[in-house]
Protein backbone atom coordinates (compact mmCIF):
# COMPACT_ATOMS: atom_id res chain seq x y z
CA UNK A 1 0.00 0.00 0.00
CA UNK A 2 1.11 3.63 -0.83
CA UNK A 3 2.83 4.65 2.27
CA UNK A 4 0.28 8.40 2.00
CA UNK A 5 -2.95 6.31 1.55
CA UNK A 6 -1.81 4.18 4.58
CA UNK A 7 -1.26 6.52 6.80
CA UNK A 8 -3.79 9.07 5.84
CA UNK A 9 -6.82 6.33 6.68
CA UNK A 10 -6.31 6.74 10.32
CA UNK A 11 -5.47 10.74 9.93
CA UNK A 12 -8.95 10.94 7.85
CA UNK A 13 -10.85 8.87 11.18
CA UNK A 14 -9.49 11.04 13.44
CA UNK A 15 -10.87 14.42 11.94
CA UNK A 16 -14.61 12.94 11.05
CA UNK A 17 -13.76 12.03 14.77
CA UNK A 18 -12.66 15.74 15.79
CA UNK A 19 -15.50 17.04 13.45
CA UNK A 20 -18.09 15.03 14.87
CA UNK A 21 -17.43 16.29 18.48
CA UNK A 22 -16.90 19.65 17.00
CA UNK A 23 -20.03 19.45 15.44
CA UNK A 24 -22.15 17.70 19.05
CA UNK A 25 -20.49 20.56 20.99
CA UNK A 26 -22.15 23.28 18.71
CA UNK A 27 -25.23 21.73 18.83
CA UNK A 28 -25.46 21.55 22.63
CA UNK A 29 -24.06 25.29 22.35
CA UNK A 30 -26.31 26.65 19.81
CA UNK A 31 -29.33 27.21 22.17
CA UNK A 32 -26.94 29.31 24.83
CA UNK A 33 -25.34 31.62 21.77
CA UNK A 34 -28.57 32.51 20.70
CA UNK A 35 -30.25 33.45 23.87
CA UNK A 36 -26.91 35.57 24.83
CA UNK A 37 -29.19 38.65 25.03
CA UNK A 38 -28.78 41.29 28.09
CA UNK A 39 -30.74 40.13 30.78
CA UNK A 40 -33.90 42.56 31.53
CA UNK A 41 -35.25 42.16 34.92
CA UNK A 42 -38.95 43.49 34.19
CA UNK A 43 -40.16 44.61 38.11
CA UNK A 44 -43.28 43.08 39.23
CA UNK A 45 -46.06 45.76 39.35
CA UNK A 46 -49.39 45.37 40.63
CA UNK A 47 -52.51 47.03 39.52
CA UNK A 48 -54.72 48.95 42.13
CA UNK A 49 -57.64 51.15 42.85
CA UNK A 50 -57.63 53.07 45.76
CA UNK A 51 -60.75 53.63 47.94
CA UNK A 52 -60.28 56.65 49.47
CA UNK A 53 -61.76 58.93 52.23
CA UNK A 54 -59.54 61.40 51.25
CA UNK A 55 -60.66 65.14 52.74
CA UNK A 56 -60.72 63.62 56.53
CA UNK A 57 -57.07 63.32 58.37
CA UNK A 58 -54.77 64.29 55.84
CA UNK A 59 -52.89 61.01 56.42
CA UNK A 60 -54.72 59.98 53.28
CA UNK A 61 -52.98 62.86 51.24
CA UNK A 62 -49.24 61.39 52.32
CA UNK A 63 -50.61 57.95 51.70
CA UNK A 64 -51.70 59.41 48.37
CA UNK A 65 -48.14 61.01 47.58
CA UNK A 66 -46.54 57.62 48.55
CA UNK A 67 -49.09 56.00 45.71
CA UNK A 68 -47.71 58.20 43.01
CA UNK A 69 -44.47 58.11 44.16
CA UNK A 70 -44.62 54.16 43.75
CA UNK A 71 -46.29 54.27 40.41
CA UNK A 72 -43.68 52.14 39.58
CA UNK A 73 -44.77 49.16 41.01
CA UNK A 74 -48.10 49.85 41.65
CA UNK A 75 -50.55 50.81 38.65
CA UNK A 76 -53.36 52.92 39.52
CA UNK A 77 -56.00 52.13 38.21
CA UNK A 78 -58.58 54.30 39.44
CA UNK A 79 -59.08 56.24 42.51
CA UNK A 80 -61.68 56.64 43.75
CA UNK A 81 -63.20 58.80 46.81
CA UNK A 82 -65.50 57.28 49.24
CA UNK A 83 -67.59 59.38 52.35
CA UNK A 84 -65.60 60.34 55.27
CA UNK A 85 -67.55 60.48 58.25
CA UNK A 86 -65.22 62.81 60.22
CA UNK A 87 -64.72 65.51 57.85
CA UNK A 88 -66.50 68.52 58.92
CA UNK A 89 -63.94 68.67 61.36
CA UNK A 90 -60.99 69.10 59.25
CA UNK A 91 -59.99 71.60 56.81
CA UNK A 92 -60.88 70.41 53.54
CA UNK A 93 -64.28 69.99 54.47
CA UNK A 94 -65.78 72.15 51.48
CA UNK A 95 -63.59 70.85 49.05
CA UNK A 96 -64.99 68.32 46.97
CA UNK A 97 -63.63 64.84 47.28
CA UNK A 98 -62.89 64.44 43.75
CA UNK A 99 -60.95 67.86 43.14
CA UNK A 100 -58.76 67.51 45.83
CA UNK A 101 -57.64 64.47 44.84
CA UNK A 102 -57.15 65.94 41.13
CA UNK A 103 -55.40 69.29 43.63
CA UNK A 104 -52.93 66.90 45.22
CA UNK A 105 -52.21 64.49 42.18
CA UNK A 106 -50.76 67.60 40.51
CA UNK A 107 -49.48 68.99 43.77
CA UNK A 108 -46.73 66.28 43.83
CA UNK A 109 -45.71 66.96 39.87
CA UNK A 110 -44.95 63.49 39.08
CA UNK A 111 -43.98 64.87 35.27
CA UNK A 112 -40.69 66.43 37.19
CA UNK A 113 -39.91 62.89 38.28
CA UNK A 114 -40.64 61.49 35.06
CA UNK A 115 -38.39 63.96 33.89
CA UNK A 116 -35.46 63.33 35.67
CA UNK A 117 -35.31 59.69 33.71
CA UNK A 118 -37.83 57.71 36.56
CA UNK A 119 -40.05 57.01 33.03
CA UNK A 120 -41.45 54.14 34.67
CA UNK A 121 -43.81 55.85 36.89
CA UNK A 122 -47.07 56.74 35.70
CA UNK A 123 -47.70 60.09 33.91
CA UNK A 124 -49.60 62.15 35.67
CA UNK A 125 -52.63 62.43 32.52
CA UNK A 126 -53.28 59.04 33.00
CA UNK A 127 -53.55 59.31 36.68
CA UNK A 128 -55.84 61.89 36.31
CA UNK A 129 -57.65 60.35 34.30
CA UNK A 130 -58.41 57.44 36.88
CA UNK A 131 -59.97 59.99 39.74
CA UNK A 132 -63.73 58.91 40.10
CA UNK A 133 -67.01 59.99 42.29
CA UNK A 134 -67.59 56.76 44.64
CA UNK A 135 -70.63 57.25 47.37
CA UNK A 136 -71.35 60.88 48.89
CA UNK A 137 -72.57 59.75 52.22
CA UNK A 138 -72.36 55.96 54.11
CA UNK A 139 -74.33 53.19 54.51
CA UNK A 140 -75.18 49.54 53.12
CA UNK A 141 -75.09 49.33 49.17
CA UNK A 142 -78.78 49.55 47.86
CA UNK A 143 -80.81 49.39 44.51
CA UNK A 144 -80.19 52.85 44.07
CA UNK A 145 -76.92 53.16 45.15
CA UNK A 146 -74.73 52.56 42.53
CA UNK A 147 -72.07 55.37 41.60
CA UNK A 148 -69.31 56.29 39.29
CA UNK A 149 -67.02 55.12 41.41
CA UNK A 150 -68.35 51.81 42.47
CA UNK A 151 -69.57 51.13 38.09
CA UNK A 152 -65.78 52.04 37.60
CA UNK A 153 -64.74 49.13 40.24
CA UNK A 154 -67.20 47.01 38.20
CA UNK A 155 -65.70 47.98 34.30
CA UNK A 156 -62.59 47.91 35.69
CA UNK A 157 -62.44 45.02 37.91
CA UNK A 158 -64.29 42.51 35.01
CA UNK A 159 -60.70 43.23 32.84
CA UNK A 160 -58.84 41.04 35.41
CA UNK A 161 -59.08 37.23 36.68
CA UNK A 162 -58.61 34.99 39.48
CA UNK A 163 -54.92 34.33 38.51
CA UNK A 164 -54.61 37.60 37.81
CA UNK A 165 -56.38 39.88 39.95
CA UNK A 166 -57.29 43.99 40.28
CA UNK A 167 -55.82 44.61 44.08
CA UNK A 168 -58.75 46.97 45.54
CA UNK A 169 -57.10 49.26 48.21
CA UNK A 170 -59.56 50.49 50.73
CA UNK A 171 -58.55 53.53 52.41
CA UNK A 172 -62.28 54.52 54.05
CA UNK A 173 -65.13 52.94 54.43
CA UNK A 174 -66.17 50.22 52.89
CA UNK A 175 -69.31 52.10 51.06
CA UNK A 176 -68.29 52.56 47.72
CA UNK A 177 -66.52 49.07 47.20
CA UNK A 178 -69.39 47.07 48.92
CA UNK A 179 -72.02 48.74 46.54
CA UNK A 180 -69.95 47.26 43.45
CA UNK A 181 -70.01 44.44 44.90
CA UNK A 182 -73.62 44.61 45.55
CA UNK A 183 -74.18 45.59 41.80
CA UNK A 184 -71.72 42.75 40.46
CA UNK A 185 -71.43 40.11 42.27
CA UNK A 186 -69.01 38.43 39.50
CA UNK A 187 -66.44 41.12 40.08
CA UNK A 188 -65.71 38.92 43.72
CA UNK A 189 -63.37 36.65 42.63
CA UNK A 190 -61.59 38.99 40.22
CA UNK A 191 -60.03 41.39 43.03
CA UNK A 192 -58.56 41.09 46.59
CA UNK A 193 -59.17 43.65 49.03
CA UNK A 194 -57.01 45.09 51.65
CA UNK A 195 -58.75 47.04 53.82
CA UNK A 196 -58.21 49.40 56.67
CA UNK A 197 -60.45 48.97 59.19
CA UNK A 198 -60.89 49.88 62.61
CA UNK A 199 -62.36 53.60 62.74
CA UNK A 200 -63.45 52.74 58.77
CA UNK A 201 -66.06 50.63 59.76
CA UNK A 202 -66.99 52.67 62.60
CA UNK A 203 -67.97 55.67 60.26
CA UNK A 204 -70.02 52.97 58.39
CA UNK A 205 -70.24 49.42 60.11
CA UNK A 206 -73.24 48.53 57.44
CA UNK A 207 -71.01 48.48 54.49
CA UNK A 208 -68.14 46.47 56.07
CA UNK A 209 -71.00 44.22 57.31
CA UNK A 210 -72.11 43.92 53.84
CA UNK A 211 -69.11 42.27 52.52
CA UNK A 212 -68.78 39.71 55.53
CA UNK A 213 -72.11 38.88 54.59
CA UNK A 214 -71.18 39.06 51.43
CA UNK A 215 -68.47 36.91 52.07
CA UNK A 216 -70.63 34.03 54.42
CA UNK A 217 -73.82 33.80 51.87
CA UNK A 218 -72.67 34.03 48.45
CA UNK A 219 -68.38 33.90 47.78
CA UNK A 220 -66.58 31.96 50.79
CA UNK A 221 -63.34 32.28 48.74
CA UNK A 222 -63.06 36.24 48.72
CA UNK A 223 -60.11 37.33 49.27
CA UNK A 224 -59.49 40.26 51.85
CA UNK A 225 -57.13 41.39 54.72
CA UNK A 226 -58.79 43.12 57.32
CA UNK A 227 -56.04 45.29 58.77
CA UNK A 228 -57.75 46.68 62.44
CA UNK A 229 -60.37 44.23 63.27
CA UNK A 230 -62.79 45.70 66.43
CA UNK A 231 -63.14 46.58 68.95
CA UNK A 232 -61.05 49.60 67.80
CA UNK A 233 -57.20 49.74 69.51
CA UNK A 234 -57.34 45.86 70.02
CA UNK A 235 -54.91 44.76 67.05
CA UNK A 236 -54.68 47.82 64.52
CA UNK A 237 -51.51 46.34 62.66
CA UNK A 238 -51.74 49.28 60.48
CA UNK A 239 -50.83 51.97 63.17
CA UNK A 240 -47.31 50.16 63.26
CA UNK A 241 -46.76 52.36 60.09
CA UNK A 242 -46.14 55.31 62.64
CA UNK A 243 -45.66 54.29 65.79
CA UNK A 244 -43.47 51.48 66.44
CA UNK A 245 -40.12 50.76 65.14
CA UNK A 246 -37.21 52.87 65.23
CA UNK A 247 -38.30 56.56 66.31
CA UNK A 248 -34.36 58.09 66.52
CA UNK A 249 -33.24 61.04 64.98
CA UNK A 250 -34.96 61.52 61.44
CA UNK A 251 -37.00 58.05 61.30
CA UNK A 252 -39.07 59.52 64.20
CA UNK A 253 -42.76 59.94 63.06
CA UNK A 254 -42.82 63.78 64.27
CA UNK A 255 -39.38 64.51 62.92
CA UNK A 256 -39.15 62.24 59.67
CA UNK A 257 -41.15 65.43 57.11
CA UNK A 258 -39.03 68.15 57.98
CA UNK A 259 -35.41 65.94 57.96
CA UNK A 260 -35.93 64.86 54.32
CA UNK A 261 -39.82 66.31 52.95
CA UNK A 262 -39.38 69.94 53.50
CA UNK A 263 -37.62 71.70 50.49
CA UNK A 264 -37.96 69.02 48.13
CA UNK A 265 -40.07 68.78 45.44
CA UNK A 266 -41.09 71.06 42.58
CA UNK A 267 -43.76 73.81 41.95
CA UNK A 268 -45.44 71.93 38.77
CA UNK A 269 -43.21 74.35 36.70
CA UNK A 270 -44.91 77.50 38.87
CA UNK A 271 -48.39 76.32 38.67
CA UNK A 272 -47.54 76.41 42.52
CA UNK A 273 -46.29 79.00 44.77
CA UNK A 274 -44.71 76.47 47.07
CA UNK A 275 -42.72 73.01 46.51
CA UNK A 276 -45.25 69.92 47.17
CA UNK A 277 -42.79 68.94 49.69
CA UNK A 278 -43.07 72.27 51.56
CA UNK A 279 -47.07 71.55 51.65
CA UNK A 280 -46.83 67.82 52.74
CA UNK A 281 -49.40 68.40 55.34
CA UNK A 282 -48.90 67.10 58.70
CA UNK A 283 -51.56 64.11 60.33
CA UNK A 284 -54.07 65.65 63.53
CA UNK A 285 -53.87 62.88 65.71
CA UNK A 286 -50.72 61.94 66.30
CA UNK A 287 -50.72 66.34 65.98
CA UNK A 288 -48.52 67.43 63.39
CA UNK A 289 -47.36 63.84 62.43
CA UNK A 290 -46.33 61.43 59.80
CA UNK A 291 -48.96 59.05 59.89
CA UNK A 292 -49.71 57.48 56.71
CA UNK A 293 -52.31 54.82 58.12
CA UNK A 294 -53.67 53.56 54.76
CA UNK A 295 -49.92 52.97 53.70
CA UNK A 296 -49.39 49.84 54.68
CA UNK A 297 -52.02 48.25 51.87
CA UNK A 298 -49.34 49.63 49.47
CA UNK A 299 -46.14 48.64 51.12
CA UNK A 300 -47.81 45.13 51.59
CA UNK A 301 -47.43 44.72 47.48
CA UNK A 302 -44.08 46.51 47.17
CA UNK A 303 -42.20 44.85 50.04
CA UNK A 304 -41.61 41.02 48.19
CA UNK A 305 -40.40 43.92 44.95
CA UNK A 306 -38.09 46.05 46.58
CA UNK A 307 -37.45 44.20 50.38
CA UNK A 308 -37.38 40.54 49.10
CA UNK A 309 -39.65 40.30 52.00
CA UNK A 310 -43.12 38.95 52.31
CA UNK A 311 -45.84 37.21 49.75
CA UNK A 312 -48.44 38.84 48.40
CA UNK A 313 -49.97 35.04 47.99
CA UNK A 314 -49.57 34.65 51.62
CA UNK A 315 -50.69 37.45 54.33
CA UNK A 316 -49.37 35.05 57.17
CA UNK A 317 -45.55 35.49 55.87
CA UNK A 318 -43.78 38.76 57.09
CA UNK A 319 -43.84 41.86 54.83
CA UNK A 320 -43.50 45.49 55.33
CA UNK A 321 -47.59 45.74 55.29
CA UNK A 322 -47.73 43.94 58.35
CA UNK A 323 -48.84 40.08 59.03
CA UNK A 324 -51.65 38.26 59.62
CA UNK A 325 -53.65 34.95 60.51
CA UNK A 326 -56.72 33.12 59.16
CA UNK A 327 -59.56 34.14 60.51
CA UNK A 328 -61.48 30.98 59.84
CA UNK A 329 -59.37 28.74 57.15
CA UNK A 330 -61.92 26.01 57.08
CA UNK A 331 -64.83 28.44 56.15
CA UNK A 332 -63.12 31.38 54.71
CA UNK A 333 -60.07 30.06 52.98
CA UNK A 334 -59.14 33.86 51.39
CA UNK A 335 -59.97 36.26 54.43
CA UNK A 336 -56.91 37.23 56.66
CA UNK A 337 -56.88 39.20 60.21
CA UNK A 338 -54.80 40.92 62.52
CA UNK A 339 -52.62 38.26 64.67
CA UNK A 340 -54.24 37.36 68.15
CA UNK A 341 -51.92 38.66 69.90
CA UNK A 342 -51.35 42.54 71.90
CA UNK A 343 -51.37 45.68 69.69
CA UNK A 344 -47.77 46.32 70.69
CA UNK A 345 -46.50 43.18 68.73
CA UNK A 346 -49.76 43.83 65.65
CA UNK A 347 -47.83 46.50 65.42
CA UNK A 348 -44.10 45.75 65.43
CA UNK A 349 -45.17 43.42 62.23
CA UNK A 350 -44.65 46.38 60.60
CA UNK A 351 -42.69 48.54 62.96
CA UNK A 352 -39.89 46.19 62.60
CA UNK A 353 -39.20 47.42 59.29
CA UNK A 354 -39.83 50.60 59.58
CA UNK A 355 -36.32 52.11 58.98
CA UNK A 356 -35.89 50.09 55.62
CA UNK A 357 -39.27 51.29 54.60
CA UNK A 358 -38.21 55.39 54.95
CA UNK A 359 -35.15 55.13 53.64
CA UNK A 360 -36.94 53.78 50.48
CA UNK A 361 -39.01 56.74 50.70
CA UNK A 362 -36.40 58.90 52.05
CA UNK A 363 -34.61 58.37 48.65
CA UNK A 364 -37.43 58.90 46.60
CA UNK A 365 -38.06 62.12 47.54
CA UNK A 366 -34.65 63.29 46.48
CA UNK A 367 -35.42 62.16 43.46
CA UNK A 368 -37.07 65.50 42.74
CA UNK A 369 -33.15 67.27 43.80
CA UNK A 370 -31.21 65.13 41.42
Amino acid sequence: MNWRIKHRVPYLKSVQKIDRIAGLYILILLPTLFSCKPEVNEPKTFDVIIDTDLGGDPDDIQSLFRAVHYSDIIKIKGIVSTPNGDKNSHPWDTVNNTALITEWVKRIDVEHLRDKGYTELMSEEEILSTIKAGSASAGAPSTEGSTEGSEWIVQTARKYSKENPLWVLVWGSYTTTAQALHDAPDIAEKIRMYYISSSNTLHDTASRDYVYNFMAEQYPELWWIENGILPRGTHETFRGIYQSGDQEGEWAYTKFTDANIRGHGSTHNGLFKEKCGDVFPLANYPKNSLKEGDSPSMLYLVSPVLAGVGDVDDPTQESWGGQFRHFDKARFPNYYVDLNKTPEECQMTIGKWRKDILTDWKNRWDWYEE
